[in-house]
């Protein structure tokens, strides 16, 4: 498979798994580990949402890839204007849905994130559980486009999953002879092959500032990665 048609097949995946993808963030169904660890998840994304809460998001703000909302409704409420882009028109669906009335204050852009060309500069920056699935022949050049697309001094911020096992379905199989692809199976079993990659803190931070972002690494106990930068 060509890296375009992977793209392709990874954008397909995320269009069809649209209206289930909230199970995954709520501990639902497959996704659920028991009280304790559910417990964790939550408190973790309590963490999560500290350090979201302190940075200057709150100017002219973009955000990649939004999926159904869940970052997307925070930054509506301090953003002064929120530009959100997403290749899938079924995620955008389902993040107008979340956002009701406070959708229109939104400017949804329907564009392959991969081929998105910044319109303007920015004041920051989101991306949530989106690093992962870029892949590592991209790196640099995402965080370039990321670069470009803000003013000296704005502020990056992402959330992935750190590598654990429990953190998604229990299904998902990762292919011992490519380990940046993952088969993932919806729920009414179609299957797709996509990119999933597990970024050290290394490679992150070189990518970041070989397109002029400097870019902290942390992580929560078990679950998440995260990234707080600064275009310079």
């Amino acid at each position: 498979m060509s890296d375009r048609e992977l793209l392709e097949e990874q954008l397909a995946y995320y269009r069809a798994r649209a209206g289930e993808y909230d199970e995954w963030w709520e501990r639902l169904g497959k996704y659920d580990r028991g009280e304790e660890e559910n417990q964790q998840w939550a408190n973790e994304i309590g963490v999560l949402l500290g350090l979201f809460d302190s940075l200057p998001l709150d100017g002219d703000i973009v955000e990649l890839a939004p999926g159904t909302g869940y970052w997307t409704h925070l930054l509506a409420e301090r953003a002064n204007s929120l530009t959100a882009v997403d290749g899938a028109p079924e995620m955008i669906a389902c993040n107008r849905t979340r956002l009701g009335a406070k959708a229109g204050a939104v400017t949804y852009v329907q564009h392959d994130i991969f081929e998105w060309v910044p319109p303007r500069r920015f004041d920051g920056m989101v991306f949530c559980f989106w690093i992962s699935h870029v892949p590592r022949s991209r790196l640099t050049e995402f965080f370039a486009t990321c670069h470009s697309a803000l003013h000296d001094g704005a502020c990056v911020f992402f959330v992935d999953l750190r590598f654990d096992p429990t953190g998604f379905a229990v299904e998902e199989i990762r292919f011992e002879e490519d380990p940046e692809l993952t088969l993932r199976r919806l729920n009414d079993g179609r299957e797709f092959t996509i990119i999933k990659n597990y970024y050290d803190t290394g490679e992150l931070q070189a990518a970041a500032a070989a397109a002029g972002i400097r870019l902290e690494v942390g992580y929560t106990s078990k679950f998440f990665q995260y990234g707080i930068g600064y275009a310079s």
